[in-house]
């Protein structure tokens, strides 16, 4: 009989498998957001179609499917699948709601567990890991039994996660039923695809060198501004300090590592005596030596031939009970390794760990380090202290929404720190993170809007260049084609070679001298004989004369055709419709102000 130790091992990956099928499905999570809810506007977490989603609500959604999942899924990562969830469920459900779209109480549950000899939904066999052969009615009663006793959460999201499938899919279904293919749509595609011309063409490319003025520059940026669109951004200035070992605090380990090997004598003040304490060497209680004086714990293990590391595998296999080896470096520590016993072929080594850290004077001056760089007052002498001290800055840009920050890495908190309403220009953040120290300077903000002249103006000069360019170009066209009949006279009067352009087709769009569709079409748009009016495309002006345009026979049955292009269209209706509609809708994401 399926348990619910095994259902809880399967409903993972079957839900995981579902989020990537279906959008509405996606799962989300919590945990470590480092926040509070004074982070957000009122508790707002963002609002979608006028639906406010409430940051204390959607945590205790996020929080109830992290215990269903025992914390084992990525917990930003399933935080922003819970919202994208979000916005799925209130899009589509508007859709719902306006054609009447439902799934009955009956369908419901014939879906999720066969009732009344209903097909299961191939998510509810995964879920319950049933078969047709292994799963009889009455162990499957038993099953949601025993979940609807003892998880209860569980069984409602996953009966949620069912009825959002079976809406999504009702509403797909009727979406490609209206996503047919007429005769008239299989004759223009057929004409399209079977098609081909051949002609000729003259060609100047646009003049790169062209002279431009200020006016025309300040004109087009002016009336072209939404080219140019500028995200919020902040721009910090960073100094890391890598708090690594110096040379001396590697001996320094090392050495002390070397003075457990060997009996010592000390002075006991209470005794006024010598005494003599056992070194790793000749130690009774070899346990308890290691618990003393390692970062880790005795191993009891005995490994057999060839368990042991690389580094003290032939050491250890040749050496007598208390043999003591190192110290050695290995994995970022210093060890040394005892022969403590052996069975058989089988020993057990005691070994003694130290990893290789900064010591307390060397982190003391790489904080005093970053202590001083800190107490800049602007960008300017940020940089002087940097450049005296041989310390290498680097910066960088970041967004509200950013989880990472360039040469940094994970570093949520200082995105938090740069968008901070008391965060100003030159204000500076020292951030302690134990193996290293950043300091980070704020040195612009960036608006959203739109970028100035001077950061686009190459990107408005080549454009300027370009329009002013073809305009002179047809012009020049346009005064030799009011005397010419023909390609060849064309070429003549503008010292031009014509080209040969052949089998051209909608399909690929491009010409000998590369992608231009405004050019190919211009040859399907001219009669065969005539020659065209000036063409601008992506490198030049052109003027193309038709000679031959070749059409295969029409069939006399479109009907296969129409089946090609509605299996063509009708599987877009799972995605672009929602994409669509998510496009038209008024979301708020106020996400980045609590995460």
């Amino acid at each position: 009989m399926i348990s619910l130790d095994k259902l809880r091992k399967r409903s993972g990956l079957v839900i995981a498998a579902i989020g990537f099928a279906l959008l509405a499905f996606l799962l989300g999570d919590l945990m470590n957001s480092g926040t509070s809810l004074l982070s957000g506007s009122q508790g707002i977490l963002g609002e979608i179609n006028d639906e406010v989603i409430d940051y204390r609500e959607f945590e205790t959604e996020a929080q109830n499917i992290d215990r269903i999942f025992n914390g084992q899924q990525d917990r930003n990562g399933l935080r922003d699948n819970l919202w994208l969830d979000k916005v799925n469920e209130v899009v589509m459900g508007e859709q719902y709601e306006d054609i009447g779209l439902m799934v009955s109480p009956e369908e419901l549950a014939g879906l999720t567990f066969g009732y009344k000899s209903a097909e299961m939904s191939s998510t509810a066999k995964q879920f319950f890991g049933a078969t047709n052969q292994d799963v009889s009615p009455e162990q499957l009663a038993a099953v949601i039994q025993q979940i609807h006793d003892t998880d209860p959460l569980r069984w409602m999201y996953f009966e949620k996660i069912i009825l959002k499938e079976r809406l999504s899919q009702k509403y797909s279904n009727l979406v490609r039923q209206g996503l047919i293919a007429s005769n008239l749509d299989a004759q223009a595609y057929y004409n399209n695809q079977g098609a081909q011309t051949s002609g000729r063409y003259v060609f100047k490319p646009f003049d790169t060198e062209i002279e431009l003025t200020e006016s025309e520059v300040e004109t087009y940026y002016r009336e072209n501004k939404e080219l140019y669109p500028q995200n919020e951004s902040r721009e910090v200035t960073l100094a890391i300090f890598d708090i690594l070992p110096t040379k001396s605090d590697k001996e320094e380990i090392k050495n002390n590592l070397q003075s457990l090997i060997q009996d010592k004598e000390v002075y006991n003040k209470t005794t006024k005596n010598k005494e003599t304490i056992k070194g790793f060497k000749n130690t009774t209680d070899v346990e308890a030596f290691v618990d003393t004086h390692s970062d880790a714990a005795f191993d009891p293990t005995f490994y057999a031939d060839g368990q042991l590391s690389p580094a003290i595998e032939s050491v250890m296999r040749n050496a007598e009970e208390g043999f003591v080896y190192g110290p050695y470096e290995e994995d970022n520590k210093f060890k040394l390794a005892r022969l403590n016993a052996r069975i058989s072929d089988s020993v057990q080594v005691a070994i003694i760990e130290i990893a290789i850290e900064a010591s307390e004077e060397t982190a003391n001056e790489i904080y005093a380090q970053a202590s001083e760089i800190a107490l800049a007052r602007d960008l300017g002498s940020f940089e002087t202290i940097a450049d005296e001290k041989n310390i290498a800055l680097t910066a960088a840009t970041i967004q509200e929404s950013d989880r990472t920050v360039s040469g940094v890495g994970e570093a949520r908190n200082l995105v938090f720190w740069a968008y901070n309403n008391n965060t100003t220009i030159n204000t500076v953040k020292l951030d302690d993170q134990n193996s290293r120290i950043i300091v980070a300077m704020l040195t612009n903000i960036t608006e959203e809007g739109t970028q100035s002249l001077d950061e686009v103006r190459f990107q408005v000069e080549a454009a300027v260049k370009r329009e002013k360019s073809a305009e002179t170009l047809k012009e020049e066209f346009n005064k030799s084609l009011s005397s010419i009949s023909n390609i060849d006279e064309l070429a003549k009067a503008m010292n031009l070679v014509p080209e040969s352009a052949s089998l051209l087709s909608f399909s690929s769009n491009s010409i000998p001298g590369g992608f231009e569709p405004n050019v190919v079409g211009a040859f399907y748009g001219t009669e065969q004989g005539q020659v065209s009016n000036p063409v601008v495309g992506n490198s030049g002006v052109y003027v193309v004369s038709t000679e031959a345009i070749k059409e295969s026979a029409a069939p006399k049955d479109y009907t296969a055709l129409k089946k090609q292009l509605e299996s063509q269209l009708q599987p877009r209706a799972n995605t672009e419709v929602y994409s669509a509609l998510k496009e038209l809708a008024e979301i708020e994401d106020n996400r980045s102000k609590f995460y």
